[in-house]
């Protein structure tokens, strides 16, 4: 039993030192990535918004068009 122990418990820090290691190497390398992504995504909500208001405004102002 404390032979599988021992193995258990290498395993764990090898992976875990595995782990630390593939983060440390460039912990900012998709934030770039990500900030364009929050920026169209922003870009787009704000077009719809526009987009809405200008739509909500010409239907308010088509009835007096027409008549």
């Amino acid at each position: 039993m404390t032979h599988l122990y021992a193995t258990l418990h290498t395993l764990g820090a090898t992976l875990r030192d595995r782990a630390a290691a593939a983060r440390g190497q460039d912990r900012e390398r998709g934030a770039s990535t990500l900030e364009i992504v929050f920026w169209a995504v922003a870009l787009l909500a704000l077009a719809g918004i526009v987009y809405a208001a200008i739509n909500a405004y010409i239907q308010g102002k088509l009835p007096g068009i027409s008549g």
